[in-house]
């Protein structure tokens, strides 16, 4: 089952709960997951790493076969997400920009969604509440981890 990776999975796993000097084994599954094509981004997941030059950001801008790059069908795709659901991206424009390119690429491309986002509602949508009212199959990342079979 391949995925969609969002920028909370990202940040999530490296600041806060798997970071690579504890848990190498989870980037190098990463790193396999890459080459295998089995997990992708938007290339707004890279965008919004940029944010911060950091070591993470560095990682990312080291795997460019992670990022895929904007197309006509993600584009169309985003724009009906943005339609249906204008306040994903809103006064917090500048943290959750990617969400609905990340949400588009599961989309057209059949993945899964992965977020350490929780929650949402109608008035203040989040990816997983998003995902749900889309019938889009997403994940957190223990689940994800879960389901790839890891352990360290």
């Amino acid at each position: 089952m391949p995925f969609c990776l969002d920028t909370s999975f990202l940040v999530g796993a490296w600041v806060r709960n798997y970071p690579p000097d504890v848990f190498p084994g989870l980037w190098d599954a990463l790193d396999e997951l890459i080459e295998a094509e089995e997990i992708i981004c938007p290339d707004e997941v890279l965008v919004e790493l940029g944010a911060k030059e950091d070591e993470l950001h560095a990682w990312a801008e080291a795997r460019p076969k992670l990022f895929v790059p904007l197309d006509h069908a993600q584009m169309e795709a985003t724009t009906a997400i943005l339609k249906d659901f204008p306040r994903l991206v809103g006064e917090l424009a500048d943290r959750n920009r990617a969400d609905p390119f990340v949400i588009a690429l599961a989309v057209v491309r059949g993945h899964t969604v992965v977020t350490e986002e929780r929650g949402g509602s109608e008035r203040r949508p989040k990816i997983p509440f998003v995902c749900a009212e889309m019938e889009i199959k997403c994940m957190n990342t223990l689940e994800f981890i879960r389901s790839q079979r890891l352990s360290f």
